[in-house]
């Protein structure tokens, strides 16, 4: 089993406000979470995990409820990028971008 040394997340709200000039990444696409992921894998390996979070879906997680409030509590935007669990980019970011912070966790924590 392969053990995954950072934990990317993608926290997003599909049914939330979008920008109307189409600004960003639509986190909530599969295509973009796929592409993501085979840049990652092609990147780093399998060093990396990368999950997307909807806080629209249905759900009562423990974790996504605890997220949602700090959130809220943070007056964070979304998308969020979640690097360990701690919070990297708040707002708009691109896969350049996300690649960009990837390489500066594994340089800071190899």
């Amino acid at each position: 089993m392969v053990r995954h040394a950072i934990q990317i997340t993608i926290v997003d709200d599909s049914k939330g406000e979008k920008c109307d000039a189409h600004c960003g990444v639509d986190w909530s696409s599969a295509e973009a979470i796929a592409l993501a992921n085979e840049r990652i894998k092609d990147r780093f390996g399998g060093k990396i995990k990368l999950e997307y979070l909807d806080l629209s879906a249905p759900t009562t997680t423990r974790h996504a409820l605890e997220l949602n409030r700090q959130i809220r509590n943070k007056n964070l935007s979304l998308p969020l990028l979640l690097i360990n669990g701690e919070p990297r980019i708040s707002g708009q970011f691109n896969l350049h971008q996300l690649l960009d912070v990837i390489d500066a966790e594994m340089e800071i924590k190899p």
